[in-house]
C-alpha cells in the first residue's frame, strides 16, 4: 500500500484538482519527460512535456510477497525528435531509470505534490513504423527486483578485507567452524564459591 503525504491528502479533499502521470526517462543523451495532460507541466526541475491521448501505461499493480510486476510503455503517432531519439538511444534503453509519478495540479496550474507511482528500469524498446504514423512501446522492470536478488559477499575473511581493510572481526571464522562450543553446567558455578 502506498502512502499520501498530508498536502496532497488535504489537497484531494479540496476543490476539485487535477491529476496527471509524470513519465520520466533519463537516456544518456538526455532526460525525456512525458505528462498525461495537453499542456507542459513543471516539476522538480523538469518540465514535463504534454502528451495527452499519445501514450499509455499498462495499469500499476502492487505486487504481493515476491512476485514483482513490470510495466509496458506506448506512445503512438510520435515526433521525428521523439523517433529519433528513440532510434539514437536503442542500444543503451536497457537499464534506463524511469519514474512515474503521480501529480496533484492546484487550481493556478503548479503542481501541489507529486509523489513517486512507479520506480524502475526500461528493459526492451520496440519500434513499429509504417508509412503513416509510428509507434513506439518499451517493457520497465521495477527497481524492488532488486530487492530479490541475491548477495554475492559472504561471511568469510576474504570478503571483509574487500569491504574494510585491517578489519580483523572474521580472522578465525573459518578455524572456528563446526567447533563445540561447551558451556558450563549449573555444578560449575555452586562448587566455584
Amino acid at each position: 500500500m502506498k502512502s499520501i503525504s498530508p498536502t496532497f491528502a488535504a489537497a484531494l479533499a479540496g476543490q476539485t484538482p487535477q491529476i496527471a502521470q509524470l513519465v520520466a526517462m533519463y537516456f544518456p543523451s538526455g532526460t525525456v519527460a512525458l505528462n498525461s495532460m495537453n499542456r507542459p507541466v513543471d516539476y522538480g526541475g523538469i518540465t514535463y512535456r504534454g502528451a495527452a491521448g499519445l501514450g499509455e501505461i499498462s495499469q500499476i499493480e502492487d505486487s504481493i510477497g515476491s512476485e514483482v510486476k513490470g510495466l509496458q510503455l506506448a506512445m503512438s503517432g510520435t515526433t521525428a525528435e521523439m523517433l529519433a531519439l528513440a532510434l539514437a538511444d536503442a542500444t543503451v534503453v536497457q537499464g534506463v531509470r524511469l519514474v512515474i509519478r503521480l501529480a496533484l495540479i492546484g487550481g493556478d496550474g503548479f503542481v501541489i505534490d507529486a509523489p513517486v507511482d512507479w520506480d524502475g528500469y526500461l528493459d526492451t524498446m520496440s519500434i513499429d513504423a509504417d508509412g503513416e504514423k509510428c509507434t513506439i512501446a518499451a517493457t520497465a522492470e521495477s527497481s524492488a527486483v532488486d530487492f530479490l536478488r541475491g548477495n554475492s559477499m559472504t561471511t568469510s575473511n576474504a570478503d571483509q578485507q574487500a569491504l574494510y581493510p585491517g578489519d580483523r572481526a572474521f580472522e578465525y571464522i573459518v578455524s572456528q567452524s563446526g567447533v563445540p562450543v561447551v558451556w558450563p553446567t549449573k555444578q560449575y558455578y555452586i562448587d566455584s564459591r
